[in-house]
């Protein structure tokens, strides 16, 4: 024994594998290799090389935030196309600095937001004109006010 290895011995073993049989060499060999523990030598096949973090644009996220903002105020008289309008003024800047999903739903909102806008609009115009022209579908509006 050279103070290294504990117990060499070799132990063979019949395996059986699909049918057929081999012989199984089993080394109890308690000798820790450190050859490759080197921790600053790399084989070049295990290296991952992370990728710094891509911060997402400011006005990106601010695209996004009026985008929702200008769906959920779409009804409200025209005022969610003034949030349509920003946040896709703030999306198309975001995207020419660089594309990113979160600027990319900002856009989205943000169209949303203007053609649910538009058709809200468009709707109480129709409206509007509706009871314009009828003068007793407008005595029935106050009466019931």
């Amino acid at each position: 024994m050279d103070g290294q290895n504990f117990n060499n011995e070799q132990n063979t073993q019949p395996v059986q594998d699909n049918g057929f049989s081999q012989e199984v060499s089993q080394e109890n060999n308690y000798y820790q290799d450190n050859t490759n523990s080197n921790p600053y030598q790399t084989t070049g096949y295990d290296v991952q090389v992370e990728e710094p973090a891509k911060s997402t644009d400011p006005l990106a996220i601010v695209s996004l935030v009026l985008g929702i903002i200008g769906i959920v105020l779409a009804c409200c008289d025209g005022i969610g196309i003034v949030f349509g309008i920003a946040g896709l003024i703030c999306a198309i800047i975001a995207q020419m600095r660089g594309k990113s999903g979160v600027g990319t739903a900002g856009l989205i909102c943000s169209i949303i937001a203007l053609v649910i806008a538009v058709i809200f609009i468009i709707l109480m115009i129709i409206g509007f004109a509706a009871i314009g022209s009828d003068p007793e579908l407008y005595n029935q509006i106050l009466e019931n006010m």
